[in-house]
């Protein structure tokens, strides 16, 4: 269904959200979050504001046409498919709406997944550089400012962040451009130094939990585990909780590679690697987020302040968390922290998948 979501006036953009004014708004933001956090709810209301002749008033019809992506001023780019009609974001526009219709706070696995394009390389194409040019060259229906909102400025084709650098360069009088980033170190240094950076914290674990209960009807205790589980951003909340099946494998493969690491299993871990090895970068890294929040929890379980675990939403997973959080100490976990994190920046650059997983199995059997 689709969410229902109204921006908090705690969340602590509202300092940024107060600049979106004609005299204030710099030419070229990049707008920093995690995955499934909220980055598109705060630009959108953002844009509001800018266009909106009683600054964001949310009933005119600039208002309601900017909610749901159909302000002719604003414009959408995002990665596709090659195969995708003439490569564009164009002609996957009418699909990408309705996406995020369903999906306020997206994860980027998940459009994926609509674009059925889980073995495709999906980025913006160079020819979507020319597009950009052509849209921010149009006049303004409105009379007021042209908006570009670029979704995953790290899967620009370098060519079309070349041609974007230009664009930057050389700006055509009233427009704002937004680049929504889950990646901040993938996107090109020279596109980073000419925008200003906007950093969006996460929504936080109470916010999201109290959201579940009142919008989802959810178990309190499960609207918890969620929130904790997701590093308060309501987005991977919402894809655990709908989505349980896929958590199984990365719950397995969390309990094996612990198991590894404490009985320092070489031979295991060998085969282990060339399982998870095969997966796919996003789900790589979908695995190493879920790990590390499984981690953060035996840390809490170790000085009981845990009650229920993600865990022990899979019982046919033979781990006993319990146990298992009784051998560690903090330094063991922070270096198990550090080794996750250092996977996860590895895997984003594209390093060999077999080789981070197995260097990372052997830094965690330093632990025990």
């Amino acid at each position: 269904m689709p969410e229902i979501f109204d921006l908090s006036p705690h969340y602590p953009a509202h300092d940024w959200l107060a600049t979106a004014m004609p005299e204030k708004v710099p030419h070229a933001q990049l707008i920093v979050s995690a995955q499934g956090g909220m980055a598109w709810a705060t630009v959108q209301a953002y844009v509001k504001r800018l266009l909106c002749l009683e600054g964001g008033c949310g009933h005119c019809p600039s208002c309601k046409q900017t909610a749901n992506l159909t302000h002719p001023d604003v414009h959408l780019v995002f990665p596709v498919t090659a195969s995708a009609g003439d490569g564009t974001s164009e002609s996957s526009l009418a699909e990408f709406r309705n996406f995020l219709k369903f999906n306020k706070f997206p994860l980027v696995r998940t459009w994926i997944d609509a674009l059925d394009a889980s073995q495709k390389v999906v980025q913006i194409s160079v020819k979507e550089a020319k597009r950009m040019g052509d849209l921010l060259s149009l006049k303004s229906h409105s009379g007021g400012y042209k908006v570009l909102l670029i979704w995953l400025p790290e899967r620009l084709h370098d060519s079309a962040a070349n041609k974007l650098l230009k664009t930057l360069e050389e700006p055509e009088p009233k427009t704002a451009i937004f680049l929504i980033s889950h990646d901040e170190e993938s996107v090109l240094p020279t596109i980073r130094s000419r925008c200003q950076a906007v950093y969006l914290p996460p929504w936080g674990a109470e916010h999201v939990r109290q959201w579940l209960i009142q919008e989802r009807q959810i178990d309190p205790n499960q609207a918890k585990l969620l929130s904790a589980l997701s590093g308060g951003e309501p987005g991977v909340a919402l894809d655990y909780l709908e989505n349980r099946e896929r958590l199984v494998p990365l719950a397995e493969n969390f309990a094996e590679w612990m198991r590894l690491a404490f009985k320092k299993d070489l031979p295991g871990l060998q085969n282990w690697v060339d399982t998870i090895g095969a997966w796919s970068r996003e789900q790589q890294r979908d695995f190493l987020h879920f790990s590390g929040s499984l981690l953060s929890q035996l840390e809490r379980l170790r000085h009981h302040a845990l009650k229920h675990g993600t865990l022990e939403w899979f019982p046919d997973v033979p781990f006993n968390a319990s146990g298992f959080s009784k051998l560690m100490s903090a330094d063991k976990v922070l270096l198990m922290h550090q080794t996750m994190d250092d996977a996860y920046v590895d895997i984003g650059r594209n390093v060999n998948a077999r080789l981070v997983f197995f260097d990372a199995g052997l830094r965690l059997m330093k632990a025990f």
